[in-house]
């Protein structure tokens, strides 16, 4: 997973009808974005969690096959946007969409009492910007209905493809469910059909663009989400101090700063006695672990960095301005 794409060495044994490109996942928030690109690419790649608006950067994610390679984009959710956090956010979205070669725009599939509420449906506001910002690029848009398992009878399904379909002439319309796998293998070969002829990016052993440091302070904010309430989360940023590859024994150890705005958060994040911040430790540590393979110590301090989210250089001092892949 290192930061840096490796080069690709000139392979006679690549096919001559090798395809890569890039892939977008674009759409508003906590549609299933990461976790269909952890879907696809068959790694727990992406946080992600229950709650909206967990992912703040973009993600590369690499799904190689023996005669494709695509580069997964995931992105934050694309809303209305107020804090410079937020302004951020949405930007990395829409920067995200605009370079790649096949763009899916994910919505989830509303929750339906009956064929009745079916017809009657009718797009949020939320998903109807997202189709608004993503159309204005000018790209051909794949729909992917997310969440199918959660709909029955599975014909109710029909009426929010027709509605859907009136909004947009879009490329494709398909449903899946990364849960249980429904549709998958169909969006899978909607997207290798859609890739540009051409050589890997990556190498094929390489899932993602961002190095381990950043993944492991991605597992640290997924802690964050599990053990706080539903607001404190969102004002809290992690940044690796150090992280250190331990050979004998093999383990790492990661020392990380968690941000809080207020005075008055730090004590709710550590918790009585330094249980709540022992817990989330615990569980980190567990993530990075189950990611890397290895042993993990991870020693975590919490900082206050007033109104982060308001600041547009604060939040580059915390690494969230950094552009990924190379791309701007």
């Amino acid at each position: 997973m290192s930061r840096e794409p490796q080069a690709i060495p000139s392979a006679p044994a690549l096919a001559d009808n090798f395809r890569a490109g890039r892939v977008g996942l674009c759409g508003r928030p906590n549609v299933g974005k990461s976790t269909l690109l952890n879907a696809l690419v068959g790694a727990e790649l992406a946080v992600a969690t229950r709650f909206p608006q967990t992912t703040r950067e973009r993600l590369l994610g690499v799904w190689t096959g023996p005669e494709h390679q695509a580069v997964l984009v995931d992105t934050p959710g694309i809303h209305r946007a107020k804090s410079a956090l937020n302004r951020f956010m949405v930007d990395e979205a829409l920067r995200g969409a605009r370079s790649v070669d096949v763009l899916l725009l994910l919505a989830e599939v509303p929750m339906l009492a009956d064929a009745a509420a079916a017809e009657l449906w009718e797009p949020g506001e939320g998903a109807m910007a997202a189709l608004t910002a993503l159309a204005a690029l000018g790209k051909p848009i794949t729909l992917v209905l997310t969440k199918v398992d959660r709909l029955h009878p599975p014909e109710l399904l029909l009426p929010v493809i027709a509605r859907w379909s009136g909004l947009h002439a879009f490329a494709a319309v398909l449903p899946v469910s990364a849960h249980t796998g429904t549709g998958l293998d169909e969006l899978k070969r909607h997207i290798v059909a859609g890739l540009p002829l051409g050589p890997p990016r990556f190498d094929e052993d390489q899932l993602s663009d961002r190095s381990m440091r950043w993944h492991a302070g991605e597992r640290v904010r997924a802690a964050l989400f599990r053990h706080l309430g539903d607001e404190l989360p969102y004002a809290c940023a992690v940044t690796i101090e150090a992280f250190k590859e331990q050979r004998r024994p093999a383990k790492d150890i990661i020392r990380a700063t968690i941000h809080v705005e207020r005075e008055s958060q730090k004590p709710m994040l550590i918790g009585k006695g330094g249980q709540t911040i022992k817990a989330i430790s615990i569980d980190a540590r567990k993530a990075i672990s189950g990611l890397t393979g290895r042993a993990c110590d991870l020693f975590l301090n919490v900082a206050v960095t007033a109104n982060w989210t308001r600041d547009a250089a604060l939040m580059q001092r915390l690494g969230l301005h950094e552009a990924v892949g190379g791309e701007s």
